[in-house]
């Protein structure tokens, strides 16, 4: 089921915008493994990810001159053709209920939840953070609070309940970006053509 599909059964539509600090990064290795052995992953499969992800060392270049070797105990290589696949590979347990939609694309996530009134999809919505949050920690997967966007796609102009990441309140907002597109309360995506017709101009101005 899309956005778009949910704003048209005229329910109010609370979402969270969630960025996944490093995420290529900070995949746990010894986490990966155990999770493709859960999946039942062939074992040559496990050892070749394994070998892949594991005895891999980097060095530092500063003024000319390069620092120790030093060996990397997390993350994925950033450019390898495999890194996007064992990084789905690794969120793909994330939790799932049915009155929570997710949209997950590399280090963006997108939560939502929806209800004719605020306790319909608010109560549903912190007990889905509360549960991820838990889910996050387990995994060592950090997120950067700072970057939490939440908007409700509905139109009215009520003030609606927090809700709160890791204990930091989080603001509703008019409008936010997610995966390039602008996104207003209303889905009129006046705001994200406004900011296109901008870089044209600004782009046109330049030349």
């Amino acid at each position: 089921m899309t956005l778009m599909t949910w704003m048209n059964s005229n329910l109010a539509t609370a979402a969270i915008f969630l960025d996944i600090a490093k995420d290529f990064d900070k995949v746990w290795i010894e986490g990966l493994i155990h999770k493709l052995i859960t999946y039942k992953f062939p074992q040559y499969i496990i050892e070749i990810i394994q070998s892949y992800l594991t005895n891999r060392h980097f060095t530092v270049l500063v003024k000319n001159s390069d620092s120790t070797t030093r060996k990397l105990q997390s993350g994925v290589p950033q450019g390898g053709i495999l890194a996007p696949i064992i990084f789905v590979l690794y969120m793909n347990d994330i939790p799932q209920v049915r009155n929570i939609m997710i949209s997950l694309y590399a280090d963006d996530m997108a939560i939502f939840s929806q209800g004719k009134t605020s306790d319909k999809y608010i109560v549903p919505l912190r007990n889905y953070l509360k549960n991820l949050e838990a889910w996050l920690v387990r995994w060592k997967i950090k997120l950067n609070v700072d970057k939490t966007e939440a908007i409700l796609f509905n139109k009215k102009n009520d003030d609606w309940p927090k809700v709160k990441v890791y204990g930091t309140p989080i603001e509703w907002k008019k409008e936010v970006k997610y995966l390039g597109v602008v996104l207003d309360k209303q889905l009129n995506f006046r705001a994200h053509t406004s900011l296109i017709k901008e870089k044209y101009n600004k782009a046109f101005r330049a030349q």
